[in-house]
Parts: C-alpha cells; structure tokens; sequence
C-alpha cells in the first residue's frame, strides 16, 4: 500500500501495462546466466529504456539485464522518491549515467584473471642485434737454397795426389750443384656476419606466509552489484508503510 507516492511495482506496470509474475511478456523472471555464473531468475525487461535503465553505459552489455533485474527486486515494493513518475524515470537514467563509468572500471578489474599467491612476477625482456666485418690479406715468401757436392774417386797403382794435402788415389772427380727456389703466395678473403638474439624470462612467486596473502585477498573482494543498488537509495522513500492504523494512548 503506497502512502506518499508509487511504488515501482506500480510505475512498472503503468509504463509497461503489465505486472510483474511468472506470466506477463513484457515484464518475466528468467534464468541469467553470465560468464557461465548464474545469477538465479531475475525479473527480465524486454525493454528498459522506457524505465531509464536501458542507456546508461555498461561494461558488457549481457550484464544490463543482471544488474536490472537486481535493481528492480531490490525497489520492486518501495515508493518512488518523486512527485511523478516521468520525474522518477528521469532522475534514475541521470544516477545510473552518473554512476556507472566508475562501477564500470570496478567491473573490468574484476575480470582480470590472477593468481592470489603471486605476489612477485618479475619480467625481463631482451634484444641482441651484433654485426661483424672480417677483412683478411696474408703475403707468404718462401726463399730456398739446396747446395750438394759429391766426389767419385778410383785408386790404382801408381797413384797420385788428388789435391794438394789431399788423399791420393789413381783418379778422382769432384760434383757439386747448387739449387735457389724463390717463391710469395698472397691470400685475400672477406666474411660478414649478423646475429639477432632475443630473451623474455619470467619469475613467479610469493614471498612470506600463503595465509596472509589468502586473507588480503578475501578482504579485497567487494559486491559490485550491492553498491550500485545502494547508490539509488536516494530516488526512493525508503518508508515502508503496511496500512494499519496507530492511535495514541490514552493516559
């Protein structure tokens, strides 16, 4: 029972012409599953632009229809904050506009996929490039000389001096023979040569006990959905009235 204005059960089915149960077709529960994680049935609009849910920006589109729903169980049977529901629709699409491009970062980071543990992750990355030029000239002379001498003597009756204080014999001949062997070998070469080298190492790890790094984790998860339902407080009465009738006490 409203006591000061509408409640969003009723501006529901004012701007969709239905309510809200198992049988309407602009307003139904469904099943919404999103990244495989299922957020149970949740109150589906068709629509949600008309309500001023349908525009404001989102991380991922397949989510609008998640945190709809919530937002629409949430208020489903509290007043509106506004004297009319256009002033109501308008003022929710401006808080939701206002709101979310900070939600949505929180969103995005919690997508990030990483390990509680790894609490060190050191990256080196590396390149190489080296270039070498190699010039060779060698020169090579060879000087020879090869002297021999040989000597053919025959001795007969009567015999006589070879040379003066030389042995004697009946005969004797004396060949000698010298040889100049006279040679240069000159040698050129060129080489070049490019190395490219490239390194990327990775180092994982934790430091300290595996105990406190669980339980800074822990406290770090938050419920994002929570505090954007909270955010739209403002637009509703937040009085909850169940039509009975008080009367004061008599003295």
């Amino acid at each position: 029972m409203t006591t000061f204005t509408k409640t969003l059960e009723e501006v529901l089915e004012s701007v969709y012409g239905e309510t809200m149960d198992e049988d309407d077709y602009e307003i139904e529960f469904d099943e919404v599953i999103f990244n495989d994680i299922e957020y149970g049935r949740l109150p589906v609009l068709s629509d949600a632009k008309p309500i001023g849910l349908g525009d404001y920006p989102i991380f991922d589109e397949d989510y609008r229809s998640v945190i709809n729903g919530k937002i629409i169980e949430e208020y489903y049977h509290q007043e509106i904050g506004q004297e009319t529901e256009e002033l109501f629709i308008w003022r929710l699409r401006v808080k939701m506009n206002q709101i979310m491009p900070y939600y949505n970062q929180l969103y995005k980071s919690t997508l990030s996929e990483y390990d509680a543990l790894d609490s060190m992750r050191i990256q080196s990355v590396g390149a190489q490039h080296q270039e070498g030029a190699e010039n060779v000239n060698a020169e090579t002379v060879t000087d020879t000389e090869n002297k021999s001498g040989s000597r053919v003597i025959g001795s007969d009756f009567p015999q006589m001096m070879l040379a003066a204080n030389a042995d004697y014999a009946t005969n004797g001949s004396d060949v000698n023979s010298a040889t100049e062997i006279d040679s240069t070998t000159e040698q050129s070469s060129e080489s070049n040569s490019n190395t490219d080298s490239t390194n990327n190492n990775l180092v994982t790890g934790y430091q300290g006990a595996a105990s406190d790094l669980i339980t800074k984790f822990r406290n770090s998860l938050i419920n994002i959905d929570t505090a954007v339902i909270a955010e739209l407080s403002d637009n509703f009465m937040q009085v909850f009235n169940n039509g009975d009738e008080y009367f004061a006490r008599g003295y």
